[in-house]
């Protein structure tokens, strides 16, 4: 070989450069683009399903969020439900303790007013008796007397 032909690029070595060209293109069209076409839908789907993790997540969290407004809202009309029915049974109660006791102190005052009457009563049958007793005894000492 001579040093001048081993300067000189010859026709194999642009065929080799052609077909290294081709063989790059083929290598790229066959397998790197389809492989990152793949990588590429696979990014996408994990990105969107993360995007609708955090979208179900921040949801959840929401839902959560009114969930324990309503049950506080629930725990509020509840005690105040029971606050007032505690006050509606004292208002009873109390209507109640002085219908009685109105009743009651009408029943001692018709029973006191029976036994003034009955008093009366039995105190003029007293003083009828005791009227007739004066009229014998004076009867009797007319009569011891004369």
């Amino acid at each position: 070989m001579d040093i001048q032909q081993a300067l000189y690029p010859n026709f194999t070595l642009f065929v080799q450069a052609g077909l290294f060209l081709v063989f790059v293109f083929l290598v790229n069209y066959l397998f790197v683009r389809p492989y990152t076409r793949v990588i590429e839908e696979r990014d996408s789907i994990t990105e969107r399903s993360l995007q609708e993790a955090k979208k179900l997540k921040d949801q959840a969290t929401q839902l959560l969020s009114e969930a324990s407004k309503i049950l506080e809202e629930g725990r509020r009309e509840s005690n105040a439900i029971i606050e007032q029915a505690r006050k509606e049974a004292e208002r009873l109660k109390a209507e109640i303790l002085q219908r009685v006791e109105a009743e009651t102190q009408q029943e001692i005052s018709k029973a006191v007013e029976e036994i003034r009457k009955a008093l009366e009563e039995e105190k003029a049958k007293l003083e009828g008796k005791v009227e007739e007793i004066a009229k014998l005894i004076r009867d009797k000492l007319l009569e011891e007397a004369a």
